[in-house]
């Protein structure tokens, strides 16, 4: 059987890229990119295998990166007289990506600004205000990341299977929220034993995406690159 979960986490496929050269510490001028093509179709292949909707724009972006991978594997013949130098393949791709950083800056600054405003209120009388230990937000890029590292040290585990067993995502979604009903929260390493072999790292990896989607539960930092904390949402 399988079991989909389709999230509308991606803002689209420039931000995953955007994410690459940002955890590789790649400049974005001189982007290598048989490395980031590497890296971009390894996301999208581990997103395919959760059986996450992948929408055809991140398709068309990974064909996009593999043309310029191949145009720029090409030898450039040296120019005529009077001839100028072939643009680099890269150059189009380099524009986006700044055009895009730059709207994205200007989001997160409105964003922020929305979140500061939302600091003050009218006098309308005593109220207590929610305690807070104020938490970063995180998407599915950053979930995907953290959970590739998880994904790699279960395929490193040699697997000796003795008996065949059946584990459902509904039977991790209920382990989670039990989890959650003895603790405010929990990390999100912790759902994922030394143990625990390929099999149980994804059904508990889709149980999480689907309790999320459900809004069940939610997902915070409370530093940047800290660890996860999963705690049930507040309706």
């Amino acid at each position: 059987m399988v079991y989909q979960v389709k999230l509308q986490a991606f803002e689209g496929p420039l931000d995953l890229l955007l994410h690459l050269v940002k955890v590789n510490e790649i400049d974005i001028y001189d982007i290598p990119i048989a490395r980031i093509t590497e890296e971009y179709l390894h996301y999208l292949t581990m997103m395919e295998e959760l059986d996450l909707e992948v929408a055809g724009e991140f398709l068309v972006l990974a064909a996009t990166l593999v043309y310029i991978k191949s145009k720029m594997l090409l030898p450039t013949p040296p120019p005529e007289d009077g001839e100028t130098l072939e643009e680099d393949p890269r150059a189009p791709l380099v524009d986006m990506l700044l055009e895009y950083q730059r709207f994205k800056s200007a989001a997160e600054e409105l964003a922020g600004r929305e979140m500061e405003q939302r600091r003050f209120f009218p006098r309308l009388g005593s109220f207590d205000l929610p305690s807070s230990d104020g938490p970063l937000e995180i998407n599915l890029i950053d979930l995907l990341t953290a959970f590739r590292g998880i994904l790699e040290r279960a395929k490193e585990r040699a697997i000796l299977e003795l008996s065949v067993r059946s584990l459902t995502v509904g039977e991790r979604m209920v382990a989670i929220l039990d989890l959650l009903a003895e603790a405010d929260h929990v990390t999100f390493s912790s759902l994922f034993p030394e143990t625990a072999d390929r099999l149980f790292v994804v059904m508990t990896f889709l149980a999480l995406l689907e309790l999320l989607r459900q809004g069940t539960v939610k997902v915070r930092q409370p530093l940047p690159f800290g660890e996860i904390l999963i705690s049930r949402a507040i309706a």
